[in-house]
């Protein structure tokens, strides 16, 4: 059994979603992938999917971030960390799970860990995260928030608390309507803008002010980066 897991979340792109699994079982080493679907969406039936893909159909829609955390709380136990995937992305490099990997226990086996995506690399938009993270917090991606603002979640914790690792030489490409001239900015990215942009844009304001320290304090405690010695002696946290 691997020890990542790359949940991809997918809605009314078929397409999407078998070029993403496609690039994946092509230059996976070690990872296996679940993708998670909606009761009401048959958009992806009679797929036969690549091995080491499998699939699970969650009951009534939900956004994305309820359910990608429902799916990391119960998978979580089972693997050492979990890898958030978008079915506009697909994977370039083989073995690109080993290498973030590497990168992960390179860190002791704590921490966040994302790839280049060829749209943005200062924020960590497909973000990988040791599941001993995900349970000593309770979640996968910031509960605090619908379906954006995420990644800027992953970003402060991990630079806050010194476990983000950005690993350039992992590519899996972001093929997001916003640089990619052959994706179009279809009805899904248009309703969830509308339904939670501004919406979570605020939510992740308020979890700056009022929880980010102690999410902070939870994930240094696990890094060991809870306390940092300065040259003229004290410790700050």
């Amino acid at each position: 059994m691997s020890d990542l897991l790359v949940l991809l979340p997918v809605r009314h792109r078929r397409g999407n979603a078998i070029q993403c699994a496609k690039s994946f079982a092509e230059t996976a080493a070690d990872a296996e992938m679940l993708i998670i679907s909606d009761a009401d969406d048959d958009s992806y039936d009679g797929i036969e999917w690549p091995e080491r893909v499998r699939t699970q159909v969650m009951g009534e829609w939900m956004p994305y971030v309820p359910k990608i955390n429902q799916v990391a709380a119960e998978q979580a136990p089972a693997y050492k960390a979990l890898f958030a995937i978008g079915d506009d992305c697909v994977f370039i490099t083989p073995g690109w799970d080993r290498i973030m990997m590497g990168a992960l226990a390179d860190m002791g086996g704590t921490g966040i860990v994302y790839p280049e995506n060829h749209r943005r690399n200062d924020v960590p938009e497909q973000w990988m995260t040791s599941t001993d993270i995900v349970e000593a917090l309770g979640w996968f991606a910031n509960p605090a928030l619908a379906h954006y603002w995420t990644d800027n979640t992953w970003s402060d914790i991990g630079r806050a608390a010194k476990c983000i690792r950005f690993c350039p030489d992992a590519v899996i490409e972001h093929h997001h309507y916003s640089v990619d001239p052959a994706t179009s900015r279809d009805g899904i990215y248009a309703s969830m803008e509308e339904l939670f942009g501004a919406r979570d844009a605020a939510a992740y304001q308020a979890w700056r002010r009022d929880q980010m320290a102690a999410d902070v304090a939870t994930v240094r405690k696990l890094a060991g980066t809870e306390f940092t010695l300065t040259l003229k002696g004290g410790a700050r946290g």
